[in-house]
């Protein structure tokens, strides 16, 4: 910018010399920036990731599991060595940088390559959401807060306090207190004690706990009916032990909730999910089971396609029983999966109330979350959402074999399923 071209912009000398100054300004300034950015060293990411002895002996002997579609331990350590290698430089890494980390992956080990797309989109993907769950609780980091302060807006998102009406769980009933028989208050507590004792163990003793889950039944039972889920959840930790949760069904109802799934679903599984209609959610479960690589993967895959499109069957809101990354929309029971694809998913949880109602200890799938999500309503004594009433009454009456009322509706599916 020169004189004379400022001259042609602002006829009042005045002004050509506030311009020129400013321009001046912003020269000096842009040349400290330059010198700046020369002397400050860029960090790169380190294209060799460490990786631990085991996960390095399945990928050297190109372990199928690490190719499988479904969630297992191998896939969760290979994306937890991938995510320990990025955060070193920063919690926001960039798409080169994934991209470096991902091929250099690639060419120690060809066999992870993908048949379709650049041969490493699912793995992509699993990082970026391993790098979301692991940013969310670190509001209090320096780099998170100020990539928060920066990209967030104001008034979005889910509103808090007084701006929305309290929402909570519904109960079937309210009892009175009681204790078991044989017991007091003191003996009650003496047992709880041991409960959670046990349960913060690295290898808990679960004929111990069994036996004082059924010492503390009825007292239990009340203490849910009015205290809080995450009262309840740090009073009863153990109930968060999928295992456990499943025994307290069947001790109510005499009812193998994980059994019932796997086989009752696995018959039905093929014709619900050719019932199920035309959508995007139908397309990606057809692709995953045509990647599948042996029979019984499939069957397995086919029961989880079938439990994820079971509210569509009967034109439900399938929100109610599971999200992709985000919140539950009901304080009810719902599973939440990562990643756009939930047969794949890396992780699943179940929550309840705001809290997450299982450790996972990499092995939960998304028909283990449904025994988990079922069990919930019936432990924790809630009612069941209304926008889900006809796929749990089926669960209740054709997969649980449950005595139950049965909408007509759900009467005639069944009856064209066979």
């Amino acid at each position: 910018m020169t004189e004379r071209m400022s001259e042609r912009m602002f006829p009042k000398i005045k002004d050509q010399v506030q311009f020129m100054a400013a321009v001046d300004k912003l020269k000096l300034e842009d040349s400290h920036d330059t010198e700046v950015r020369k002397e400050t060293p860029v960090t790169p990411v380190s294209s060799d990731v460490i990786l631990p002895p085991f996960l390095k002996s399945a990928l050297s002997s190109q372990d199928p599991q690490l190719k499988s579609p479904g969630k297992n331990k191998l896939k969760n350590a290979l994306i937890q060595a991938l995510f320990d290698n990025l955060s070193q430089k920063t919690m926001y890494p960039s798409h080169n940088d994934y991209v470096l980390t991902l091929r250099s992956t690639l060419i120690r080990f060809p066999f992870l390559r993908e048949k379709y797309g650049s041969g490493y989109d699912a793995l992509l993907e699993s990082l970026k959401n391993k790098f979301k769950k692991e940013r969310k609780p670190l509001i209090n980091l320096e780099e998170v807060s100020k990539m928060k302060e920066k990209y967030s807006v104001r008034h979005s998102g889910r509103k808090r306090g007084c701006e929305i009406e309290e929402v909570c769980l519904q109960k079937r009933s309210c009892e009175q207190i009681s204790l078991d028989s044989a017991e007091d208050l003191r003996s009650i507590l003496q047992h709880i004690e041991i409960l959670q004792q046990e349960h913060h163990k690295a290898r808990p003793n679960f004929d111990i706990i069994q036996q004082r889950l059924n010492r503390t039944k009825t007292y239990r039972q009340h203490y849910i009916q009015n205290h809080t889920t995450a009262e309840v959840l740090e009073e009863f930790p153990c109930l968060m032990r999928p295992n456990l949760l499943l025994g307290e069904m069947k001790r109510i109802h005499q009812i193998d909730i994980d059994k019932a799934i796997l086989t009752k679903m696995g018959e039905l599984a093929p014709k619900l999910i050719e019932k199920a209609p035309k959508g995007a959610l139908k397309d990606i479960c057809l692709q995953t089971l045509q990647l599948c690589e042996d029979e019984q993967e499939k069957k397995a895959q086919m029961v989880n396609a079938a439990i994820v499109l079971l509210p569509s069957v009967f034109k439900e809101n399938a929100s109610f029983l599971f999200v992709n990354d985000q919140e539950p929309i009901s304080p009810t029971p719902t599973i939440v999966v990562t990643g756009s694809n939930p047969l794949s998913s890396t992780e699943v949880a179940v929550k309840m109330d705001g809290c997450n109602m299982i450790l996972d200890d990499g092995s939960i799938d998304i028909s283990l979350a449904l025994a988990v999500f079922f069990c919930l309503f019936h432990v924790y004594d809630v009612q069941y959402p209304k926008p889900l009433r006809k796929t749990m009454a089926f669960l209740e009456a054709f997969v649980f074999e449950m005595k139950s009322a049965v909408p007509l509706t759900v009467q005639k599916l069944v009856s064209s399923l066979h």
